[in-house]
């Protein structure tokens, strides 16, 4: 990733809150749009659902939807030097699509803004965006120039109180800086770091690609092939691990970001689904067990020190997933009970418990970062869709319904989730919000096995 030189002023926040945990009957609930839930192979028909559940308002509080919230506006920002207007008006449009996806307040149309430009303060008059058809409670506004390389001067206001919350400067790639100041923004608004510079790993042609996280700036992040698969970030963003057959039998290798090795797993059987803890653990699914079945291992990250935490003979176990908020918990598939569910452990081995017990079929969960959720894919017969469960309660939510969905992986503030689909014909990397809703496609070359990170 590129790096903008940056200096901010924060002088106010709004923090919104979230809604307290709720609770209700078992029922899994379709947000507004989807189709209707249907009963997978081996599932009873689901009962009769309220018009929406605690889970789903619980959820809904996250994103702030058209007419909601605070109102943000967003003033084109002004090309002060020649040369630069191209630059600009790239700017001008990451910035308004990352505001938008960041859905952290109701976005004020451009339409309504006033015509008058606002290149810095001096230029702001507030009687024009806190009155009508405007009627914006934060405007953002700025300026690109040519200072020996190209550089934006960032604004935030506060409409109503007059007060500046930021003042900041950018320099470098104007996808970058837009990036940057949205990120700030959100940052003030919120009290929690933006996405908009996060990056999301992914398989490509049998190769590991890292992009931005709204899908441009695509580059190799592995290709030591000849097949790599499932990649998965630590969570800090600083290591990666996945796996690789380049002995034959495919075994782990972790990397830190900069693509040093840092070590890996060297079995003679078959290991797969790597997971980093916060802690710098690794945990793996691995058929060198001591009956040849697939079971589940922690390790240290060049495979030294490890220890078997499932023992189910017979049984699989595969896709180990660390709970990030605390490093003390392991979700997990296996089909112990005779078809795979997703199944919840300690870090140690114990007390392991299914999270889920509904037929289908289960795989690929993936914790949300406060440890809350966790967001897996669920179906039969071909056809998968991602759901998100409330660890605490079990409760589901649906949230895709077109093609067949997969490999769920949360973003960084734990609002957006990056997904697989074959709804265009092939499988492709998407995002959406937790919510189910803004569901956009980032690849159009092939994508699959998406992990997003810091």
């Amino acid at each position: 990733m590129g790096s903008g030189m940056c200096r901010s002023v924060v002088m106010l926040g709004f923090v919104l809150l979230l809604a307290g945990l709720a609770s209700w009957s078992n029922g899994i609930v379709v947000p507004s749009g989807q189709a209707d839930i249907r009963a997978y192979e081996g599932q009873q028909e689901q009962p009769q659902q309220p018009e929406k559940s605690d889970l789903q308002t619980q959820i809904g509080t996250v994103i702030v939807t058209p007419g909601n919230g605070p109102s943000l506006a967003v003033a084109d920002f002004v090309a002060r030097s020649a040369g630069v207007d191209a630059g600009t008006s790239i700017f001008n449009q990451v910035l308004w699509d990352d505001l938008k996806f960041a859905s952290v307040a109701g976005m004020v149309g451009k339409s309504l803004n006033p015509k008058s430009a606002v290149p810095d303060p001096a230029s702001l008059k507030f009687d024009s965006w806190s009155g009508d058809p405007t009627r914006a409670d934060y405007v953002a506004f700025g300026n690109l120039q040519d200072s020996g390389g190209l550089a934006s001067d960032t604004y935030l206001y506060d409409v109503k109180t007059k007060h500046q919350l930021i003042a900041s400067r950018h320099t470098g790639d104007p996808r970058r800086m837009a990036h940057e100041f949205a990120d700030e923004i959100v940052k003030l608004l919120t009290g929690k770091d933006g996405i908009a510079t996060s990056k999301i790993a992914y398989v490509s042609g049998g190769v590991i690609k890292a992009m931005d996280y709204d899908g441009f700036g695509a580059r190799t992040l592995a290709s030591d092939g000849p097949t790599l698969l499932f990649p998965q970030f630590s969570p800090d963003g600083r290591y990666f691990a996945y796996v690789s057959f380049k002995s034959g039998i495919p075994n782990i290798v972790v990397r830190s970001v900069d693509g040093g090795l840092v070590g890996g797993t060297h079995f003679n059987a078959t290991t797969t689904s790597p997971t980093i803890s916060p802690s710098g653990q690794l945990a793996y699914s691995s058929a060198d067990s001591e009956n040849g079945s697939m079971e589940i291992f922690v390790s240290n990250l060049d495979g030294s020190n490890r220890k078997q935490l499932t023992h189910t003979k017979k049984a699989v176990n595969i896709a180990p997933r660390w709970n990030p908020a605390t490093g003390r918990e392991i979700a997990f598939i296996s089909d112990r009970g005779g078809q795979p569910e997703v199944y919840v452990m300690d870090s140690s081995g114990a007390n392991q418990r299914p999270l889920i017990a509904r037929g289908g079929h289960a795989d690929s969960p993936s914790w949300s970062p406060d440890g809350h959720y966790i967001a897996f894919t669920w179906g039969g017969a071909g056809s998968f869709h991602v759901f998100v469960a409330d660890v605490a309660t079990g409760h589901l939510l649906q949230l895709t319904s077109r093609g067949s969905n997969q490999s769920p992986s949360w973003s960084p503030d734990g609002r957006h989730l990056v997904f697989q689909s074959t709804r265009s014909g092939r499988e492709e990397i998407w995002r959406m919000h937790i919510d189910g809703t803004e569901q956009q496609q980032l690849t159009h070359g092939g994508g699959r096995l998406a992990s997003w990170a810091k």
